[in-house]
């Protein structure tokens, strides 16, 4: 009997969504927020104004990632929806942001977040450098990925 993939939607994200998505974060994207921001509503409020903000929403309408464009930025705050399907998730989200993002973007992330570091480079982002945050006397991974078709 096959087993059928989880279909993913993307839609834009609003405010209303900041519960919903602070309740499913992972541990560790909750645990990131935390260390750069002091509080994380207010946080994912900013991080949505400033950018063209979209939420990835899981068959069962759960939240799978919020993520956004800033710029020529990309962040994404992954949450418990993306975990369920990990696989099916990522396969969704490269097809979607080759018809949706811009041509070039880059992106910082510590880097004890191997997880991130993975789906970066799945997604065509190549590592520039490693260099050392003073914010969090740790390092971070720079990586940029430039679309040409």
């Amino acid at each position: 009997m096959p087993v059928s993939t989880p279909s993913f939607t993307v839609r834009p994200a609003t405010i209303d969504d900041i519960p919903v998505v602070l309740d499913n974060l992972i541990d560790n994207s909750l645990e990131d927020l935390l260390r750069y921001k002091i509080n994380p509503v207010l946080s994912l409020a900013l991080d949505m104004e400033n950018s063209k903000a979209y939420l990835a929403l899981t068959q069962d309408n759960e939240p799978a990632a919020l993520f956004g464009f800033e710029s020529d930025c990309f962040w994404m705050h992954m949450c418990r929806g993306m975990e369920e399907h990990p696989v099916a998730f990522m396969k969704f989200a490269k097809r979607w942001f080759k018809s949706h993002a811009p041509k070039f973007l880059w992106n910082q992330t510590g880097i004890e977040y191997t997880q991130a570091i993975k789906m970066a480079k799945f997604f065509g982002f190549k590592i520039l450098r490693v260099f050392p945050s003073t914010l969090t006397n740790t390092y971070l991974v720079e990586m940029a990925n430039v679309w040409t078709s």
